[in-house]
């Protein structure tokens, strides 16, 4: 009996681990048909900035060098004294299609709400609002695509998501890191519009009062996502739009940022965190249990269960073969696809790691200020 339960639970235990590596092939089928592209809506392009980050130029002129006919872009900062404002100020009197804000700062917001609600003023006549971060290098098809699939019907948002090129075995398991977070975009059930990259029609902005959902929260994404979905639409993650940002190497770093995150949606979607965890933590627990399995004799149970560091393997290698031939950017670009499924399983426990700390954080601190978890459910609950 009891070696039929552990037979069982070895089993689970595989189909759990493969089921990532399923999305991705999901995601490619689904994805690997071009779309005729539509480029005859008027578009604005909001960029909130501040400070001066690595490549700010190089990115903020990716921007305003898209390959589409009619668009502009509005870069907003919280003052002229700002230290990027000499940098954008020289790219605006360079480009016809661009221009520089000031924020109107709402306090019960974060800053970068109250510098897309600023932006948003601004725009006048458009058809579609892009909300993009300030260190995103996109390529020249990367607004194109944006548009072009908010034509279909009932895809409220579509949305892409950022991409580390590494050069040494530090960053390439940040871009391992960075890579396995977009498995969860692939289907629309558990996918969100990332705010670093993302598309909405101005009406359906409008109708779903997105603005003042904003006034009443702190993450612009999540806010947008939740709208969206419950007024029954969907959001469309296209691997496309998967745009370059500079490399990240301090682990440190990241793993504050990935915190941060998996912090954010504890707040906004408990249920939606707490599979999340009890998913990875059940797979890190099912390798261990393995190993003493092993151990004690119980061969077959134990090699399911140890397995499952193969098939997170697996997840890796199919995350880069498709995202690789998906994305915009020539295969040479990626370099080696080897660390991809090498780091994966190390990748798998700090993922485990991060929504472990996420479920004791109460304050997250971003952009010079602080956010707690009950202002947080106040705002939800108005």
């Amino acid at each position: 009996m009891l070696y039929t339960i552990l037979l069982i639970l070895g089993i689970l235990a595989v189909l759990g681990s493969v089921v990532p590596s399923i999305l991705f092939l999901y995601g490619f089928i689904k994805n690997r048909t071009r779309k005729q592209l539509i480029t005859d809506q008027k578009v604005s392009i909001i960029v909130p900035c501040k400070g001066i980050t690595e490549s700010l130029e190089k990115n903020l002129r990716a921007i305003c060098d898209q390959d589409y006919p009619n668009y502009n872009v509005i870069f907003v900062l919280d003052s002229k004294e700002d230290p990027a404002y000499p940098i954008i100020d020289r790219i605006v009197k360079s480009k016809k299609n661009a221009n520089i804000q000031t924020t109107k700062k709402i306090n019960e917001t974060s800053g970068k709400i109250s510098a897309l609600i600023s932006g948003i003023k601004k725009t006048g006549d458009v058809d579609i609002y892009v909300f993009a971060d300030s260190d995103i290098k996109p390529h020249k098809e990367w607004l194109t695509y944006l548009v072009t699939y908010l034509s279909e019907d009932k895809i409220g948002a579509t949305t892409g998501f950022r991409w580390f090129f590494p050069s040494n075995l530090k960053s390439s398991l940040i871009s391992t890191w960075n890579m396995a977070s977009t498995v969860s975009l692939i289907h629309p059930i558990s996918n969100y519009a990332w705010g670093g990259s993302t598309a909405i029609k101005k009406t359906l902005f409008e109708k779903l009062e997105i603005e003042s959902k904003w006034k009443k929260g702190f993450s612009d994404d999540l806010i947008l996502t939740e709208a969206v979905k419950k007024a029954g639409y969907k959001i469309k993650f296209l691997p496309q739009c998967i745009v370059e940002s500079p490399t990240e190497t301090r682990i440190k770093k990241y793993l504050k940022w990935t915190t941060q995150q998996f912090t954010w949606v504890r707040w906004y979607y408990p249920s939606i965190w707490f599979f999340g965890f009890c998913g990875m933590l059940l797979i890190q627990a099912a390798i261990i249990a393995g190993f003493i399995l092993l151990i004690l004799g119980f061969t077959i149970p134990g090699i399911l269960m140890i397995s499952t560091i193969f098939f997170e393997m697996l997840y890796g290698l199919a995350g880069i073969l498709t995202l690789r031939k998906l994305m915009h950017y020539p295969k040479e670009k990626f370099g080696a696809i080897t660390p991809y499924f090498i780091l994966m399983p190390i990748v798998c426990l700090l993922y485990t790691y991060d929504l472990f700390l996420s479920s004791f954080k109460k304050e997250i601190k971003w952009g010079g200020r602080s956010y707690r978890k009950e202002d947080a459910l106040k705002r939800i609950k108005r």
